[in-house]
């Protein structure tokens, strides 16, 4: 029985830390008043209320209840810096690149200013974080509707240009 104990709470203990999985992310642009454009930012969406922007020097929390908007932005390629020709073992680096997505959150701050927050991640994280924005906040799934590129509605009333959209009445 003592010999079951001990790799089961080792087991559950390693499915703990998976599942605390922090992200690295790139803090683009945005109206957030301490953070600089282009730093570099580790990302902790895993608490089911909150979710966190962390620096060396700053640390910016996000209600999943106060994100209004939440887009894709445009995936990046990323590739590693040219080398010469000759240099054989830097072939799987010219072959490898990586790519990451923008994601840009609307949200009020504390003192319930609208705030945006424009950060890069790789691809699947962006994927997993929008995922679970929408599972965790209603208005983010109901603001990014498919529907809304092709239809008129009260939802998208700002949207509208005029003659040009694909749908009329």
């Amino acid at each position: 029985m003592r010999f079951l104990i001990f790799p089961t709470l080792t087991i559950f203990a390693g499915g703990l830390l998976l599942a605390a999985d922090p992200q690295t992310v790139t803090y683009i642009g945005g109206t957030l008043p301490d953070l600089s454009p282009n730093t570099g930012a580790t990302l902790y969406f895993n608490s089911p209320q909150t979710m966190e922007l962390r620096t060396p020097l700053h640390s910016v929390e996000v209600p999943y209840a106060r994100i209004s908007k939440a887009e894709l932005g445009p995936i990046v390629d990323h590739s590693s810096e040219a080398e010469p020709p000759y240099k054989l073992w830097s072939i799987p680096k010219r072959l490898i690149k990586t790519q990451g997505q923008e994601m840009t959150l609307a949200f009020a701050g504390d003192n319930g200013q609208e705030q945006i927050m424009t950060v890069e991640m790789p691809k699947k994280v962006a994927a997993k974080l929008f995922a679970t924005l929408t599972r965790r906040n209603g208005r983010v799934a109901e603001n990014n509707w498919w529907g809304s590129e092709y239809w008129k509605t009260s939802r998208n009333k700002d949207q509208w240009s005029g003659p040009n959209t694909i749908a009329q009445k």
